[in-house]
């Protein structure tokens, strides 16, 4: 395959590498088809725009190109179902289960559901179907897919694929550990006495063995001197268990999906079964959805916790689902996976909300205890609070230590689906990187478990526990949304500025970009920073007095200087400035998903362009702010300074990994005639 650009009749050509952007060629023999309109009725000159096209010659041009198509072909899933369920399991993970249900009890019940449907459908499917094409069409990890992406803007953003993959790898250390409690707890529900047995309604049993018995918790995160052995045996056990997953490749992993996916699904089903029919469920299922107080739609942390909570439970922005989408076709129906992904995920927390709450309700009534006085969420539920309630179920002892192991089985398999597809992330992308291109795809995946397993003894002592929930913190409330806010904004702001520019002027895209989204970002963080130390009245005088009519007239002067230097009208400025660069990604991808020439596969639409250049971008702006704000005002957790430097230090450490290949290009891996502009 060949990719066409052609300008001021010049014509050149560069090969893919891939197996796929083939579609569509220009005839050039008469400049009135170099013109075209769009639905906006604006004239778009495809002479200077990219050409997609293709012969036959170009599968076979050289060996090279053969043997790289050939090692994609090799490397497929299964199936369409394989796919999804991997990608389904990748983000159905622990935070469905004792996150997801907390939210909604904590904001009033089923009102909750509102802002995070919301989100669902402007957030969380945008960035899924951006991740998976980018994947999918460029047969590449983020690194590469993004070198190819913004290679055309005269930037080399592929280093935020490598930012990606160091926070699946800090994610991925910790998160182990929160499995390797689970298999401590599934090997405990084979004994004759649970350990965490209620004691005459008394939790205190259920709390002292997960805080004492398992994490064996010093007192401060300052005092440290043992590490805990089972729970270190258990994390070597998990480790294994994902290397496992992984070693025969993809078609394997597809396999595995179907049990670490499956089983979970058909435990839900059963677990809900029991819960709904204990005494004292439908009571809990009540403080679940069955208030619906209004007034916290007022509420902003309430959209924030929803925007959150769908931005960080579906696996973007981790590497996961641009490595898993470059093992599908590139013209799979890439739009309409990343719904039945977004909707299957929902669909698996909503569900999740009955089985937790319902087993509350029968604690809560078989006991005598007021809701207020259980963990409803995080591992206090899974570890505390729902292991009680599973202790005291009716009937032989033998039916609680089931029901424990069918509860912690399913837990160990939601964490091993997630915890397999952040280490396929990091994998994929490492393998895209010059300095481990070298190594071969076993040894980069034997590597990174063992270093994996390493890093992860720091959380098996006893100050483990502090120190998930402190990189916890960091790694998932700001790399993760730090990335999340760094693709959108290269789709929308930086991926084809060369063009945008050589269309409007120098002078009219400087005084844009600096003017207007620049000025927007610094008005949020200005807003939200400045908010806690100075006067309302003056922060609000600032920002919508002197900000906001900023960036109006540096919008005008981008339009003045955009008709004065390239005689284009305000309809056609504002297009280029504004729109084009979203929605030339957007037409792109369509290309690609359409190229067997049938209209059958869902495309990218102007929702999703509107939502990638301006929500997105938005939102993630806001919700990073808020996190500084916090952190400026109260430290998280209280943990001493030294501690939040390190936690600090994977932030700093992430946007060095996305600039570094803006100062040293030829860091990732691929040729210089790979990565020429192509949209």
């Amino acid at each position: 395959m060949s990719l066409i650009l052609e300008s001021n009749n010049q014509t050149e050509q560069f090969n893919l590498k891939q197996n796929g952007i083939i579609e569509q060629v220009v005839d050039k023999s008469s400049e009135d088809k170099d013109k075209h309109k769009n639905k906006d009725g604006i004239d778009i000159d495809l002479s200077d725009t990219l050409r997609i096209a293709a012969t036959d010659d170009d599968y076979s041009s050289t060996t090279e190109q053969e043997s790289d198509t050939d090692s994609i072909e090799e490397e497929r899933w299964g199936s369409r179902f394989s796919f999804i369920l991997a990608a389904v399991g990748s983000a159905v993970g622990m935070g469905n289960f004792w996150r997801f249900p907390y939210l909604v009890y904590k904001w009033g019940g089923g009102v909750f559901f509102v802002p995070y449907l919301l989100a669902m459908f402007i957030i969380g499917i945008p960035m899924l179907a951006l991740e998976l094409s980018i994947g999918q069409v460029f047969q590449a990890a983020s690194v590469k897919g993004f070198k190819k992406l913004t290679s055309g803007s005269g930037t080399d953003f592929s280093g935020i694929g490598m930012a990606c993959a160091f926070t699946s790898f800090i994610i991925c250390t910790y998160y182990c550990i929160i499995m390797s409690w689970s298999v401590v707890y599934l090997v405990e529900s084979f004994f004759p006495e649970l350990p965490w047995s209620l004691k005459d309604g008394d939790m205190k049993a259920a709390e002292n063995h997960f805080i004492n018995d398992t994490l064996n918790l010093s007192e401060s995160i300052t005092e440290t001197h043992i590490v805990v052995s089972k729970i270190y045996a258990a994390t070597l056990f998990v480790w294994v268990c994902i290397y496992f997953s992984l070693w025969k490749g993809v078609s394997a992993t597809g396999k595995v999906v179907y049990l670490t996916m499956l089983g979970p699904i058909i435990m839900l089903i059963i677990l809900l079964v029991r819960g709904v029919t204990l005494e004292g469920a439908s009571n809990g299922i009540y403080e679940y959805i069955g208030k619906w107080d209004m007034t916290n739609l007022s509420e902003g942390q309430m959209w924030i916790d929803a925007a959150s909570q769908i931005a960080l439970g579906l696996s973007v922005a981790s590497g996961i689902m641009s490595a898993y989408g470059k093992f599908n076709r590139p013209n799979a129906n890439v739009i309409q996976d990343a719904c039945i992904i977004a909707l299957a995920n929902a669909c698996f927390s909503f569900v999740s909300g009955f089985v937790v709450f319902s087993i509350i309700g029968y604690l809560t009534t078989a006991q005598g205890l007021p809701f207020d006085s259980l963990t409803i969420g995080g591992s206090g539920l899974a570890f505390i609070t729902y292991p009680a309630a599973l202790s005291v179920m009716d009937g032989p002892d033998w039916v609680a230590n089931i029901f424990c192991v069918m509860f912690f089985f399913t837990f160990f398999l939601l964490g091993i689906d997630s915890g397999f597809s952040y280490v396929e992330g990091i994998v994929s992308n490492l393998e895209e990187v010059k300095f481990f291109a070298k190594y071969s795809r076993d040894t980069l995946l034997l590597g990174t478990c063992i270093i994996g397993c390493f890093l992860s003894t720091l959380y098996c002592s006893d100050i483990g526990f502090y120190m998930q929930d402190l990189v916890d913190y960091y790694s998932s409330n700001l790399c993760l949304l730090s990335i999340v806010f760094l693709e959108t904004f290269i789709i929308g702001y930086i991926h084809e500025s060369t063009y945008v520019m050589e269309k409007v002027g120098k002078k009219a895209f400087y005084i844009y970009n600096i003017g207007v989204p620049g000025m927007f970002m610094f008005l949020i963080f200005l807003y939200l920073l400045l908010w806690e130390f100075v006067s309302p009245t003056i922060v609000n005088g600032v920002v919508f007095g002197v900000g906001i009519p900023v960036m109006m007239a540096c919008l005008a002067l981008a339009v003045y200087f955009a008709r004065k230097d390239s005689g284009l009208t305000v309809k056609q400025t504002l297009f280029y400035l504004v729109w084009h660069r979203g929605h030339n990604f957007a037409r792109v991808i369509n290309f690609a998903v359409t190229e067997d020439g049938t209209n059958n596969n869902w495309r990218m639409n102007h929702l999703f362009t509107f939502c990638i250049t301006f929500v997105i971008p938005g939102i993630t702006a806001v919700l990073l702010a808020v996190q500084f704000q916090t952190l400026a005002r109260d430290p998280y957790g209280g943990f001493p300074l030294p501690f939040q430097l390190l936690g600090s230090s994977l932030l700093v450490i992430v946007l060095s990994l996305t600039c570094s290949t803006l100062i040293w290009p030829k860091l990732t891996f691929g040729e210089e005639d790979d990565c020429k502009p192509h949209f």
